[in-house]
């Protein structure tokens, strides 16, 4: 039986191998659907330059019929995307990577406290929606991926207040494309850098792409950029991750894997990125580091890759203290942030921080409604002018009272 199977796959490789010899002869011929499958297939394979030899012998053929064809078209993008890609490869030191199931793959992610800390969207805000969600260091600001009335997600932000609850989500403007849906965000320790990933836009491989982009003010940021190759594929690639601590990046891929499986590469972020000199470099090794079939390939460096490993060890074998639930957030002085009650030795003290917490809440409900409010009448809603003149005054009152209050508050506790 076992001599039967053998025979039986090598009568089938033969019959393999013969097919592709036909499409050959007849791509060689300027066959249109020949010329089509053989770059596809050298699209799958990175060989771009080859797929467009292949799509200009189609293209020959459709003119002397005065045809045209929409695949045709849509190959040629891609390998001339794919191209300037592969010829931007960043060479990169790969360290690990890990399979892991995509419903927990977060879980994969170990990084410093400093970092910040990762979630999912459904755990997070009690949600059916799926996701992931960011927090800062000091856990007073989120990013996530929020859906859309259109039905598709657009990255925002929202920052803790007073009481501990969150205020109402922002987008986070100037980053967004047409037609495209944006999730997977992180902030890196700049506070200026955001990684994301995007599905949807012109300029991406297929599926979702990693994308970076930098703060110009605010929640405004600058056109972002597709971090290329080898970070993205023809797949979907996303939650890009900067541990500057560790010096260590992190970023998941369902490249190569089975239904419900993703990779976690880990490797060393370059400084800057560090691209290929394509016409001089080896052609192959470019390829296989841009495809990421096998991290070695990118290990050249053993004293970097030893460097890597260690801190990779130290990361995955760090446990972080408990944290204690923070309450509200409240300073002192120059030395001192209560984030409790119980930090407070005045009972005076702390009695009056509990009415300053609601106090603080009202305030920011009604700068956020004000704010609402005036964007509205910005754009013709003019019957609100009463409102916001009367909320501009309620304002002013309620902000000079929590400023004494606090003011009171330190007295006593300082007394």
């Amino acid at each position: 039986m076992k001599k039967i199977g053998i025979l039986a796959l090598a009568f089938f490789m033969a019959l393999a191998a013969h097919a592709q010899q036909n499409v050959q002869k007849l791509a060689q011929r300027g066959d249109v659907k020949a010329c089509l499958t053989l770059a596809r297939e050298d699209i799958d394979q990175y060989k771009f330059e080859e797929a467009e030899e292949w799509l200009a012998k189609a293209e020959t053929t459709l003119k002397k019929k005065k045809q045209k064809n929409e695949e045709l078209e849509q190959l040629r993008a891609e390998a001339s995307r794919g191209l300037r890609m592969l010829r931007g490869t960043d060479q990169v030191l790969f360290i690990d990577s890990v399979v892991v199931d995509k419903a927990d793959f977060l879980q994969a992610y170990k990084l410093s406290e400093e970092t910040g800390s990762l979630d999912s969207y459904a755990h997070f805000f009690t949600s059916v929606e799926d996701g992931t969600l960011y927090m800062t260091e000091l856990g007073n600001r989120i990013y996530f991926g929020k859906r859309m009335e259109d039905g598709s997600k657009r990255i925002c932000t929202s920052d803790q207040l007073a009481d501990g609850t969150w205020s109402n989500a922002r987008e986070v403007s100037g980053i967004s494309a047409e037609g495209s849906t944006e999730d997977y965000p992180f902030m890196g320790s700049d506070g200026a850098t955001l990684y994301f990933a995007s599905e949807g836009r012109a300029d991406g491989l297929g599926g979702y792409d990693i994308y970076v982009t930098r703060a110009l003010e605010g929640t405004d940021f600058l056109k972002p950029e597709n971090m290329g190759m080898p970070y993205n594929s023809p797949y979907n690639d996303y939650m890009m991750v900067i541990d500057e601590l560790n010096e260590l990046g992190w970023f998941a891929s369902d490249r190569y894997q089975p239904e419900g499986k993703v990779c976690i590469y880990i490797f060393v972020p370059n400084e800057t990125r560090h691209a290929f000199d394509y016409d001089n470099d080896d052609p192959e090794k470019i390829r296989a580091t841009a495809m990421l079939h096998r991290i070695s390939d990118t290990q050249t460096d053993e004293e970097a890759l030893n460097k890597g490993r260690l801190h990779l060890q130290e990361a995955l074998l760090y446990r972080p203290a408990e944290k204690v639930v923070k309450e509200f957030e409240f300073v002192i002085d120059d030395s001192r942030i209560y984030t409790s009650y119980i930090h407070f030795k005045s009972n005076q003290a702390a009695m009056l921080c509990k009415e300053w917490v609601g106090r603080k809440k009202q305030l920011d409900d009604l700068r956020q409604s004000l704010d609402n409010n005036r964007q509205t009448y910005s754009k013709g809603q003019y019957n609100l002018a009463s409102t916001i003149r009367n909320q501009e005054s309620q304002l002013q009152l309620l902000s000079e009272e929590v400023h004494n209050m606090e003011k009171q508050i330190r007295r006593l506790e300082l007394q």
